[in-house]
C-alpha cells in the first residue's frame, strides 16, 4: 500500500457557538492529491470517510462501528466501517458527509455521545482516503479534527418535554416543563411509572425551587401540598364525607 497524504477534516455546525448534540455535524475534506500533485479521482476512490474518536478520563477511545462500542484506538483502522464521505464536484471541500450524534446507541443501549461535563467527553474525527491509481493502492489516515464538546440546545429553551429514559419505547419519566426567563423550572407536570404510577403537578419560585405541588399517588391518595408556611384556600362551598384533623393539644387525629 503506497502513503497518501490525506488532510484533516473541517467540522461546522449550526446555529453558531458550541456544537449542540440535537444539531448535525457537517464533515469536510479538501481535494486530495497524489504525491505528483493529481488529484485523486472520484472515480478511483475505494473508500473515504471518517472514523471518531473520544477524548475522556478513559484516554483516547475509538468508535469501533462493527463491534458498535467504544475501544482502544487500532494502529490501522482501514478494515473497519466509517463515517462515509461522498464528492461533490465544484465545491471548495468536495469530500463531504454528516455525523449525528443525538439517537446513536453502543451496543448495550448506552449513548454513544453524550453533552460535555466538566470539559468530557470531547471527540474529533481524523480522515481516511483510499484511492487506485494505475493498478497500484495509495491509502492514507489524517491528523485529527478540531475538538467537539457538545453542549444541548433543549436546555436553552424555555418550553421543553423531558424523557426518561429517551427510548419512547422504555420511557418511564415524561416531564412537560416550562422555563423563566432566567432558564429555572416555572413549574411542570411530570407522570411517570418508576415506583408505582403517579401524577404531580408542581410551580416553583424564581430559581427554580419546589414551591407548592399536587400528588396523585399510585394508591389514589391525593396529596395537598402548599409551600411552607402556607395554606390551602378554597374559594368555593366543601362537601366531604369525613374530614380527619390533628388537634392541636397534641392528642391525635379526631374526626369531624
Amino acid at each position: 500500500m503506497n502513503p497518501l497524504a490525506v488532510p484533516a477534516p473541517a467540522l461546522s455546525w449550526a446555529p453558531s457557538g458550541a456544537p449542540q448534540i440535537e444539531q448535525p455535524v457537517e464533515v469536510k475534506l479538501p481535494a486530495i492529491h497524489f504525491e505528483d500533485g493529481i488529484e485523486a479521482a472520484d472515480a478511483d476512490a475505494q473508500k473515504v470517510g471518517a472514523y471518531v474518536y473520544r477524548l475522556g478520563s478513559a484516554g483516547e477511545e475509538f468508535w469501533n462501528e462493527t463491534e458498535q462500542r467504544w475501544a482502544g484506538v487500532p494502529a490501522d483502522p482501514a478494515a473497519l466501517p466509517l463515517v462515509p464521505l461522498v464528492y461533490k464536484a465544484g465545491d471548495p471541500l468536495p469530500w463531504q458527509g454528516t455525523l449525528i450524534a443525538i439517537g446513536q446507541k453502543d451496543k448495550d443501549g448506552n449513548k454513544r455521545f453524550d453533552k460535555a461535563a466538566g470539559g468530557e467527553p470531547r471527540y474529533r474525527l481524523r480522515a481516511y482516503a483510499q484511492f487506485k491509481r494505475d493498478g497500484a493502492d495509495y491509502a492514507g489516515l489524517s491528523e485529527p479534527s478540531g475538538e467537539l464538546a457538545f453542549v444541548s440546545g433543549l436546555e436553552n429553551q424555555r418550553f421543553g418535554i423531558e424523557m426518561e429514559p429517551e427510548d419512547s419505547q422504555q420511557t418511564a419519566r415524561a416531564r412537560v416543563q416550562l422555563k423563566n426567563a432566567s432558564l429555572a423550572p416555572a413549574g411542570y407536570l411530570e407522570i411517570r411509572t418508576i415506583g408505582g404510577q403517579e401524577v404531580e403537578i408542581v410551580n416553583c419560585d424564581a430559581s427554580g425551587a419546589k414551591l407548592a405541588s399536587v400528588l396523585l399517588a399510585a394508591d389514589g391518595t391525593i396529596r395537598l401540598q402548599p409551600a411552607a408556611g402556607k395554606k390551602i384556600v378554597l374559594e368555593g362551598d366543601l362537601e366531604a364525607q369525613r374530614i380527619r384533623y390533628q388537634q392541636s393539644s397534641g392528642a391525635g387525629t379526631a374526626d369531624l
